[in-house]
């Protein structure tokens, strides 16, 4: 699988902007797809990340970022208490 490199402006030391559906530390994003019935109908369709809105240190201060699930259990990123 290869190695996701998030955008500049979705890292937590660059410039921090509201982005929907998008990791903060790694940057990974939706999924785009075709929802297959029985019938063999195509519809197209995401699929979203497990995004989580939590408080987390970035540089010695505590700030809320969306980080997918993924990140949070390999711990990737420190909570902030």
């Amino acid at each position: 699988m290869a190695d996701r490199e998030p955008p500049a402006s979705a890292t937590p030391m660059g410039s921090v902007r509201a982005m929907a559906r998008r990791c903060a530390i790694c940057g990974k994003g939706v999924g785009v797809g075709m929802k297959v019935s029985h019938s063999n109908r195509r519809t197209k369709r995401i699929w979203a990340p497990n995004l989580q809105r939590v408080k987390v240190k970035v540089e010695g201060r505590s700030m809320r970022l969306r980080v997918c699930a993924r990140c949070l259990r390999s711990g990737r990123v420190q909570r902030a208490v």
